[in-house]
């Protein structure tokens, strides 16, 4: 329906289809609640009457008595892959919770089957009734010269599916290294979207002082990986968006919170996921979890609201939504609560979707997803999992990474004997075996190096949701379970395997590129859940064991990872020998 019958209808010259009656409007552009209806002309906003006062008529109308209209949230980041479910399931799970606008960065499909990976994103989220926006991965591999992926995008690459439909920017260049030292292809990519003026979108944790001038100088002014409420004030004063990050392994709110202590009128905050496991979705909810943790802090309702909505479109420049106004898309929620934020009705497009948390309209899938087995490794043995290193004889130094309850690594050093090259066993209590097993059809053997503070007693764990470039990581106490679980999870085509005493304990299906399941988010949250407990009872600890190893092949993140070729110092992205002397 085009803008003149809009018109008509919100001069009073044409009936309205739905009129949303008797709640209270909350105005993010003012912060103020006030008795207000609303009429809805086929997806959009025709008029807001404040207080009733020309007694609006329509073809449908809804009681909203008791309960105040919000707009529906954005998110401004999220990798639908970290969901284990396909678009239009990721739809069926998360409009229930409000969120009706989605930014996607598909690099981890993108990782593991290039092109094809970011187009089936695009055209699997065609239609459906929450919105999806992309940006392009820039990050395929984060960094090519110390990982391989299943596919390499350069600036060209990246130019081209700029011109794609629903793209609004070049997705997080987590190179920020590369970005700070403007290495020729990470900055190539950066120009590339520059060149088209998309946004560039940032991925700079504990980046401060003139490395942070230097990679907004390069033109990236977001970010979502700050670690603390001081490195949150400094990024906001320089100008940097500040993605407010509440999720399955990461929690900003408390610290942005505490942030707006010291600058309590940023302009530039908005509100992101990430990255949520499908168990963790259903049970805490999906953007409305972190605006109550602002709420809980302290931050006002309004504002809260304001950042997860009006902030979030007024970023990506998506003008028609984040309003509750004449002339904007209908996207509004009805809630009873601006402390809970839990939403009772949820409009999209003007047409009500979900109620009291359940979905009410049918989600056909726009198209099939790839059904190619993405896992291709190369034959296995138990020697591809046992720690070499040639002559080596009695107790050597090693380095090994050691891991920490909130996720973030360092190099440490341990003294372990050998004999005749060959680490033996067993181990520490408190140390594995871990390993990176090319999985893209690489024909260089699996990495091994040692990790410590994970929590596993016993057994292994292996899985292809390997950030980001998705290959098979796997840890154990023997390389005989290692194998177990690596072969299992080959065997299904990806997903998870969790393996004691050479048995299978628990899995999770994911055939889907290896990272994301055919089934509805609640058959895999049942999957996840039952994983997450035998995982449990074998020493694993956090809010996802099934999840605990897959950061550590990602060679942007703080401080020491492994890659399928070697140990790396992310800040120096240099590679470090397994045997070596104390640092």
């Amino acid at each position: 329906m085009g803008r003149k019958a809009l018109v008509e209808a919100a001069r009073g010259d044409r009936q309205l289809d739905l009129v949303i009656r008797g709640g209270d409007l909350l105005n993010v552009y003012t912060g103020e609640i006030y008795p207000a209806d609303f009429g809805i002309l086929g997806d959009r906003i025709a008029i807001v009457d404040q207080g009733g006062q020309y007694g609006l008529q329509g073809a449908e109308e809804l009681d909203a008595r008791g309960m105040i209209a919000i707009p529906g949230f954005i998110d401004t980041h999220v990798h639908i892959e970290s969901t284990m479910v396909t678009p239009p399931n990721f739809a069926r799970a998360v409009l229930p919770f409000g969120t009706t606008t989605v930014v996607i960065d598909p690099h981890e499909i993108g990782n593991v089957t290039g092109r094809a990976g970011v187009e089936y994103m695009l055209r699997s989220s065609e239609g459906l009734p929450l919105r999806v926006y992309l940006t392009i991965p820039s990050s395929v591999p984060s960094v090519p010269e110390i990982e391989t992926a299943g596919a390499s995008f350069d600036a060209t690459d990246v130019a081209e599916m700029l011109t794609w439909p629903r793209v609004v920017g070049v997705a997080e260049l987590m190179d920020y290294v590369g970005m700070v030292r403007q290495n020729p292809r990470t900055a190539a990519i950066a120009e590339a979207g520059l060149a088209q003026a998309k946004m560039l979108e940032g991925h700079a944790p504990l980046l401060t002082g003139r490395d942070l001038a230097a990679y907004l100088a390069a033109g990236v002014d977001s970010d979502h990986e700050a670690r603390d409420w001081p490195e949150m004030v400094e990024k906001l004063r320089a100008g940097m968006w500040i993605y407010c990050r509440e999720n399955t392994f990461r929690r900003m709110a408390a610290g942005l919170a505490r942030a707006l202590q010291e600058i309590p009128h940023p302009w530039n905050v908005a509100v992101c996921t990430d990255d949520i496991d499908p168990a963790d979705l259903l049970e805490r909810g999906h953007m409305d979890r972190g605006l109550r943790v602002l709420i809980e802090h302290g931050v006002d309702p309004a504002l809260a609201v304001r950042f997860a909505t009006l902030n979030g479109a007024t970023r990506y420049g998506l003008h028609d939504l984040g309003a509750i106004a004449p002339g904007k898309l209908a996207d509004i929620l009805l809630v009873d609560s601006l402390r809970d934020l839990r939403a009772r009705v949820v409009i999209a497009g003007g047409r009500v979707v979900a109620r009291d948390g359940t979905l009410v309209t049918d989600i056909v899938d726009p198209v099939p997803p790839p059904d190619q087995n993405s896992v291709r490794i190369q034959p296995l043995s138990v020697e591809h999992f046992q720690l070499h290193h040639a002559g080596a004889a009695g107790e050597q130094e090693l380095h090994v990474i050691e891991i920490s309850a909130n996720r973030t690594t360092r190099l440490g050093m341990v003294s372990l004997p050998f004999a005749a090259g060959l680490l033996q066993l067993p181990l520490p209590e408190d140390m594995l075996l871990l390993s990176v097993v090319p999985r893209h059809g690489q024909t260089h053997p699996p990495t091994v190096a040692l990790l410590r503070g994970l929590g596993l007693r016993a057994g292994a764990l292996a899985t292809t949701v390997a950030h980001d470039s998705h290959n098979l990581i796997v840890a154990g106490r023997t390389p005989e379970e290692m194998l177990v679980a690596a072969q299992a999870v080959a065997a299904m085509g990806g997903g998870a395997a969790l393996v004691q005493d050479g048995s299978v304990l628990a899995t999770v299906r994911l055939p889907v590129a290896g990272l994301m399941s055919l089934e509805p988010v609640e058959h895999v949250a049942a999957e996840v859940r039952a994983f997450n407990q035998a995982a449990r009872e074998l020493g694993l600890g956090g809010t996802s064991p099934v999840l605990a190893i897959s950061s550590l092949a990602l060679p942007v993140a703080p401080f020491t990872r492994i890659t399928d070729f070697g140990l790396v110092d992310t800040l120096t992205q240099q590679f470090i020998p397994a045997l070596g002397t104390p640092v």
